[in-house]
């Protein structure tokens, strides 16, 4: 961790960790401990907070005077269906460590005795869903910093290692006193990856892969791996997880700065592959079913010179939940049931 994201120059106050014991009735994962004791309570690119547990911001330092809040019994939407999270401190309770701006909390689940076994959840508390991660929060967070196809959460404007940066909370404070923003590092470098997309010369293939969602079920992954210009058409390139479909048909989807510029439903499919290596899927959108009201080569254009634009491509088969079914999971996308036939990949 410390090779991938450089600890507060100051450096921070080690803590005694014996409230956290008396105020939960359990001493906390080590990984979590040894990383305040680093870097503090903060915050990474001013997007992932790390925070007192179960305290909402706010340390508790004396249980006998302010008592923790933990998450209380709630259900959320989970991949295996409907799950009851119980209040702290029984098993299978949440107890939270951080939070983010763009809709998510991160949590441990309670699991067994040892704390150093606990999960991450990651709770979106505006889509009432529970993402469980086979991972601690110090492996969490690493991934957070690696390759962003590679991330566990959709925490979007990450810059990830060796541009991300965290600050503890009291030298952001004094930063933001002396009228400095502390995360002005990040608009320059956003700044220069636009610059860097703006003088790219003409492309007419767009190399992948793109991301498979956190809200997308692990299995069978969807991965848009190109697009581009085939003469007249515009082809996208895809592949998915599976031995065999019956024959399918996909919905492309491409949106820019100012929203969806097309949808289209019901394009033909062109599979290959199988038999222990995931389907090939080729769509051709021919020019015809162009209603942007840009040509293609104009639109490939953009998508590879600005940031703003997106392509997702789904496929709907029966193949697909009873895959899903096997592992246990019974929704699809966004943990909602009726999408559990439905594979979803998107671009960048």
């Amino acid at each position: 961790m410390t090779e991938l994201l450089p600890p507060p120059e100051a450096g921070v106050e080690r803590r005694s960790w014996e409230w956290t014991q008396a105020a939960f009735g359990t001493v906390l994962p080590r990984d979590f401990r040894d990383f305040v004791d680093t870097y503090g309570y903060g915050s990474l690119d001013g997007l992932l907070g790390v925070l007192p547990p179960g305290g909402r911001g706010r340390e508790v330092e004396d249980p006998a005077v302010r008592e923790p809040s933990p998450v209380a019994e709630q259900e959320l939407r989970t991949f295996h269906g409907p799950v009851r999270f119980p209040p702290w401190p029984a098993e299978g309770a949440l107890l939270s460590w951080g939070t983010t701006p763009v809709g998510y909390d991160l949590f441990w689940r309670r699991q067994g005795d040892d704390p150093d076994t606990w999960p991450v959840v990651v709770v979106g508390y505006r889509s009432g869903t529970a993402l469980e991660l086979p991972c601690g929060m110090a492996e969490f967070l690493v991934l957070m910093l690696g390759d962003p196809l590679d991330r566990p959460a959709d925490i979007t404007g990450i810059a990830g290692h060796p541009h991300s940066r965290y600050l503890d909370v009291r030298t952001e404070e004094e930063r933001e006193a002396a009228g400095d923003d502390p995360w002005e590092y990040l608009d320059d470098f956003w700044d220069e990856r636009e610059r860097e997309r703006a003088d790219g010369g003409e492309v007419t293939w767009v190399q992948g892969p793109g991301r498979h969602g956190a809200d997308n079920p692990p299995v069978p992954r969807l991965t848009v791996q190109g697009f581009g210009l085939d003469g007249e058409d515009l082809r996208v390139s895809a592949t998915l997880e599976l031995d065999r479909a019956e024959p399918l048909t996909a919905a492309v989807r491409i949106g820019g700065p100012n929203g969806d510029v097309l949808r289209r439903a019901g394009v033909p499919v062109s599979m290959s592959g199988g038999g222990g290596e995931p389907l090939v899927l080729d769509i051709v959108l021919p020019e015809y079913a162009n209603g942007t009201g840009m040509s293609w080569r104009d639109l490939v254009h953009a998508m590879s010179h600005e940031p703003e634009w997106r392509l997702s491509v789904s496929v709907e088969d029966t193949a697909i939940g009873a895959a899903r079914a096997r592992h246990g999971i019974v929704t699809g996308v966004g943990m909602q049931e009726s999408g559990v036939n439905t594979a979803r990949g998107s671009w960048p």
